[in-house]
């Protein structure tokens, strides 16, 4: 039985590293809009925390509660910074969600040609010997009709 050799090996090796390269890329993206989400979610606890304190101390005077309100003005300027920010963040992370897709489908496209040439290899390979096993016991078959 002959081993399986796949022409495209390197191809399909090739198209595996590339599919790697764009799932690293996705990830960092990832990371840096989970990072800017999570800001976000930081800043609003902030300012929820601050809202609550306000209501209840007894102790609150004009000038805390004019330095709470310069706080939560500054912690939504901050979100709607972050939250400016997330919009082309966003957009890159979905660029770089498609090519990843494109980079996996193109790789998957090869290992399915992999598996059929290995299939239609298997089967040729099954006949071949089934084909050898046939020619033998025919031989053998046409020799003892000959010796009798």
């Amino acid at each position: 039985m002959r081993n399986f050799t796949f022409n495209l090996e390197k191809l399909l090796e090739i198209r595996g590293h590339a599919e790697k390269e764009k799932a690293l890329e996705l990830a960092e993206i990832t990371g840096r809009y989970m990072q800017i989400i999570n800001s976000i979610i930081d800043l609003k606890n902030k300012k929820r925390n601050i809202m609550d304190s306000r209501f209840s101390s007894s102790g609150n005077n004009v000038s805390s509660i004019i330095y709470d309100e310069s706080l939560i003005s500054a912690i939504d300027r901050k979100v709607s910074d972050f939250e400016n920010n997330l919009i082309p963040i966003n957009a890159e992370r979905e660029n770089k969600r498609l090519e990843y897709v494109e980079a996996l489908k193109n790789k998957r496209v090869i290992e399915k040609l992999k598996e059929k040439k290995a299939q239609k290899h298997k089967k040729e390979e099954f006949l071949r010997d089934a084909r050898a096993l046939d020619d033998t016991a025919n031989s053998r078959f046409v020799k003892k009709l000959q010796e009798v």
